[in-house]
């Protein structure tokens, strides 16, 4: 995530230091905006942005999308230009023309008339060019490019059909249910795909060493942890089904008491 052109971004932001500071996620996600429903979105949607790439240590990254989320308190504010990131070649063409859509369905009123929609098109584009910079995150990339199409879609005058997106495996250290730094990346990552998406199983998993009821137990306990950061990466609560199975349903058949890493897991389905 190098934004080549970030002091010159910025430099076109409102300067609203005395607000929040550079990385002040949550001073931006909280700050005071009274102007149209699609400026409140934008806020929202530019304030997760920001801690997501602050999790991932860009700070770079973070201090832009802090910068918008703020900016956009004062006024509406527009998808980055491809000439503000360095895109591969090869991509510049599908790119340019994503953006195109996106602001003709602007000019159409899908600010106005889909607000939520259109904040979602808009953090989208602006992710999917970041993430598309960078280069080396497919995964990161495509949830990116499904997020904004999603939200691109949502400003039509139909409901768009639902979009089939590859089920999220969480994995998880022996007899834990803590998130580590990889299962975080990948709840992330959900949160990021999820978004446009009426429901998310999360469902538990264990190996089959040791006691089934135990198992049962912390499978729940992973299908938790998973749901609760999902909840505080956007994801409404409402949205979330939260189950176990314990280690009745191994990813790799083994047989009982046997330690296996790939069955230790939280899949993550979009509905």
């Amino acid at each position: 995530m190098k934004f080549l052109k970030t002091a010159a971004a910025l430099g076109v932001l409102p300067l609203l230091a005395a607000c929040a500071s550079n990385w002040d996620v949550d001073g931006a996600k909280m700050a005071a905006n009274n102007g149209s429903a699609f400026q409140k979105e934008m806020q929202s949607e530019y304030a997760r942005l920001a801690g997501m790439e602050r999790d991932e240590g860009d700070w770079a990254d973070a201090r832009l999308f802090v910068g918008k989320a703020l900016a956009s308190t004062k006024g509406e504010i527009d998808p980055q230009m491809m000439s503000e990131r360095n895109i591969p070649k090869d991509k510049v063409a599908e790119m340019t023309t994503a953006r195109e859509k996106l602001m003709a369905a602007f000019a159409a009123g899908g600010k106005t008339a889909t607000p939520k929609a259109a904040a979602r098109a808009q953090a989208g584009f602006d992710c999917w060019m970041q993430e598309q910079e960078e280069n080396f995150q497919p995964d990161d990339i495509a949830a990116c490019k499904k997020y904004f199409e999603a939200g691109l879609a949502d400003m039509g005058t139909k409901k768009p059909m639902a979009m089939a997106m590859d089920d999220i495996v969480v994995y998880f250290d022996f007899n834990s249910a803590k998130l580590n730094d990889d299962a975080k990346a990948m709840v992330v990552k959900a949160a990021m795909m999820g978004r446009g998406s009426d429901v998310l199983m999360v469902e538990g998993h264990t190996d089959t060493k040791g006691n089934a009821a135990y198992n049962e137990s912390l499978a729940l306990k992973r299908a938790e942890a998973v749901s609760e950061f999902l909840k505080a990466h956007g994801i409404p609560a409402g949205s979330i089904r939260v189950a176990a199975s314990g280690e009745k349903m191994n990813a790799v058949t083994t047989g009982d008491d046997v330690e296996e890493a790939r069955n230790r897991r939280v899949t993550i389905k979009f509905k």
